[in-house]
């Protein structure tokens, strides 16, 4: 894991809806679309994302563990709008405003000379995705074990999470269009707190904690 967190918001009717969805199921890497592109913040989504995707995976981190499941175009953008994918229902109050946070993306993002090695040889390519695998369920674990919500005026009242979501996204190229594997973590801005009510995560610890996930990766 390297760099920061970047923000998936909502954007003007919604438009961080359909364009985190097109990255993650219908994108193409390329480079120069890209480029053209990023500092339209969230549009730049639409041109960077995996080929011929047409489900995510989704993690659940709960008490009893991590559950995996896949989401469909549908399902992914009930997700990503804070609803249960499977129902449609909405998980605690909806965030209409424009800038309402939808998703932290960090990035599991090795050296690409581990790329290179990987595409030469099989059985290392074997390896470096048991890799990935293994910061991806740390980083999950880590994020439902310190993470939080608040409740109360000024939510001065922290309160421990029953249940994290993140959906898994993997790129096989850099935007220049090299070999360069890595894997995007999307947190759903929407946890389910230890009382069992749904609402935001604390923004400032995800910030916070990404020190920790990059030492992790490291």
């Amino acid at each position: 894991m390297r760099g920061g967190v970047q923000v998936w918001r909502r954007g003007v009717d919604g438009h961080g809806i359909r364009h985190a969805t097109a990255y993650a199921l219908q994108g193409g890497c390329d480079a120069a679309e890209v480029e053209q592109q990023v500092s339209a913040g969230a549009d730049a989504a639409v041109a960077y994302g995996p080929d011929d995707a047409p489900t995510v995976v989704r993690h659940t981190a709960a008490a009893e563990g991590i559950q995996r499941d896949r989401l469909d175009a549908e399902q992914l953008r009930a997700w990503i709008d804070g609803a249960d994918p499977q129902t449609g229902e909405q998980r605690g109050r909806a965030m209409t405003s424009p800038d309402a946070h939808l998703l932290y993306d960090a990035t599991i993002n090795a050296p690409k000379s581990y790329s290179l090695a990987a595409v030469l040889h099989p059985e290392l390519r074997e390896e470096f995705d048991a890799l990935m695998d293994r910061v991806t369920e740390e980083t999950v674990t880590a994020w439902s074990d310190e993470l939080s919500t608040r409740r109360g005026a000024g939510g001065k009242q922290r309160i421990g999470l029953a249940q994290i979501e993140v959906v898994e996204l993997d790129h096989e190229r850099s935007r220049s269009l090299d070999p360069h594997a890595h894997r995007h973590l999307w947190l759903n801005a929407k946890v389910q707190g230890e009382d069992g009510k749904w609402s935001n995560v604390d923004s400032q610890q995800v910030f916070r904690h990404q020190v920790l996930v990059n030492a992790r990766g490291e």
